[in-house]
């Protein structure tokens, strides 16, 4: 259908639609019957009741007609758009509607539901661009604990590490102490018993030299006591056979030094 004939059966349909309300109300200008008969009567009344009762009544309707009006006014139905069409119920005042007034309610309509869209859209965008903040945040949060989580057990380690690292070294001291008070000890015995030694050596030109073989299970303590009756002649036996211990074997000879 091309623009022309479109035009022209809403031009049909804009005369149709004055001649009907013409004709609606032509037939609402006209009272009824019965109610002229009513008028007639009220009249007749009217006219026996006395001024002041024309008053009274006058201003007891008045109220009510106003009522009645707002009522009226309150209760008028909207008209319905459809499609090309205005349809009108039976007790509302119609009016003319033209195509450039539907194609601008149609237009409004149509501008309200991309404005609605829009709004949908921008809040959905507002509400993914929250949660991605908060899902960013919670994420910023647990990177920060876990960073402060490890550092904490880096410094604990370390404090375990510098801790043992002590305990070593006090350790070591320690066994160092002890090491050198051994071996300080050892060296104060070994002067003091070469100094027993040389208190203990005599002249060499005063002793007379026996030799003695060793024999099984003897020991410088028994060899010592069998010729000076003491064991004071240990070293005396060690100085003059070289010995730098109390060790001996069997068939060993020694040089026993007796005093002339």
């Amino acid at each position: 259908m091309s623009r022309v004939q479109k035009n022209e059966n809403e031009n049909d349909q804009a005369g149709e639609l004055r001649s009907r309300i013409e004709r609606q109300k032509a037939k609402s200008s006209l009272p009824k019957r019965s109610k002229v008969h009513q008028n007639k009567k009220k009249k007749s009344k009217v006219k026996k009741f006395p001024m002041i009762q024309l008053l009274a009544l006058f201003f007891i309707l008045l109220p009510i007609g106003f009522y009645t009006l707002y009522t009226y006014l309150q209760g008028r139905p909207v008209p319905v758009v459809k499609s090309d069409q205005v349809v009108f119920s039976e007790e509302s005042i119609p009016t003319t509607a033209t195509a450039d007034d539907l194609n601008e309610k149609e237009s409004a309509k149509a501008k309200a539901e991309k404005e609605k869209e829009e709004a949908e859209e921008k809040a959905k965008a507002q509400k993914e661009a929250k949660e991605k903040a908060k899902a960013q945040q919670e994420a910023d949060e647990k990177a920060k604990a876990q960073r402060e989580a490890e550092e904490k057990a880096k410094v604990q380690r370390e404090a375990e590490e510098k801790a043992k690292a002590q305990r070593e070294a006090e350790e070591k001291a320690k066994a160092q102490q002890i090491a050198d008070e051994k071996a300080k000890k050892a060296e104060t015995e070994k002067q003091k018993a070469s100094e027993n030694v040389q208190a203990a050596k005599p002249d060499k030109e005063g002793y007379k030299v026996v030799l003695h073989t060793v024999q099984g299970e003897e020991t410088l303590f028994r060899i010592s006591m069998n010729y000076y009756k003491s064991q004071e002649g240990i070293a005396l036996i060690r100085e003059w056979n070289g010995l730098n211990g109390n060790e001996i074997s069997k068939g060993q000879v020694l040089k026993i030094p007796i005093k002339k």
